[in-house]
């Protein structure tokens, strides 16, 4: 068992991760913004820390009697999140203040959730900011567990929102494949790090699927009586620079989103939900 700090636990990946921690016997310690999102977080954890994790000084003396910081903090990628914080903001420079509060502390293990490919595109913001703190993770001189899936599922939950309206595109032919992966099951890959040597594990779902399959899956299970139009490649980045005028945050997801469609995004299977399965239990809660 581990004295456990978690950050980021109140998003889609972390609530998994603090589930797993508990099943996995670990004493776990939260840091949240306020009582409410700690709720989220109150049937898994033994210690809420109320924090803006924005503020420089949000982790101080958080790791004292910490044997394990795993950070699945990061900015959402919807383009329905309107927050104001940027990648660089979230992603990096408050991941950087927990690295080097933990490196202050003496803990024995830094868990990272990364992105897989990061460091092939360092021009985008988005993937530049998980590169930068995932090298600052191997150089801090402690252990560490960097965690590199190729998207999750509940990324695709903008996509459902658009399949509902009968709005979801498929830009350009939807041919690159990727095997994205359920939160759940890259939580337990997350939990399983802890005992385990130094490593970067990338880790996907077990079904491959192009970008159109992944669309037209969304549009069978979310709404059947709608179909899933293209568009050309070339207009949906032609548009990109517009997106500018509604901010930086927009543009960079764009050209996230723009730019990773483009590319085969790929990891070792090691999940074991498909994105059926997945869509199907998403249709019972409703």
């Amino acid at each position: 068992m581990a004295n456990v700090l978690l950050v980021g636990g109140t998003g889609n990946l972390g609530r998994k991760v603090a589930q797993e921690l508990r099943n996995a016997g670990h004493e776990v310690t939260a840091i949240v913004r306020n009582e409410q999102r700690a709720s989220i977080l109150s049937p898994f954890i033994q210690k809420t820390i109320l924090a803006d994790v924005l503020k420089p000084d949000a982790f101080a003396g958080a790791a004292v009697g910490i044997d394990v910081v795993v950070s699945t903090l990061g900015k959402s990628v919807s383009l329905f999140d309107f927050s104001r914080p940027s990648f660089e903001e979230v992603d990096y420079e408050a991941n950087r203040r927990l690295l080097d509060e933990a490196r202050r502390q003496g803990i024995r293990k830094f868990i990272y959730v990364s992105a897989l490919g990061a460091e092939n595109h360092p021009d985008l913001t988005y993937f530049s900011v998980h590169h930068r703190l995932s090298e600052d993770v191997k150089a801090s001189g402690l252990d560490y567990g960097i965690v590199k899936p190729p998207a999750l599922f509940s990324a695709f939950r903008d996509l459902m929102q658009l399949a509902k309206k009968g709005a979801l595109v498929t830009p350009g032919d939807g041919l690159h494949r990727t095997n994205p992966i359920y939160e759940g099951d890259l939580a337990r890959i997350i939990v399983e790090t802890i005992h385990q040597p130094s490593l970067v594990i990338e880790a996907g779902g077990p079904v491959v699927y192009t970008r159109k399959e992944i669309n037209e899956l969304i549009q069978k299970y979310i709404a059947p009586e709608h179909t899933v139009r293209s568009i050309p490649l070339k207009l949906a980045l032609a548009g990109l620079p517009v997106t500018k005028w509604h901010g930086r945050n927009l543009y960079d997801k764009t050209a996230f989103f723009l730019e990773v469609i483009q590319h085969d995004v790929l990891a070792p299977m090691i999940g074991h939900t498909t994105l059926e399965m997945y869509l199907q239990q998403r249709l019972y809660e409703q």
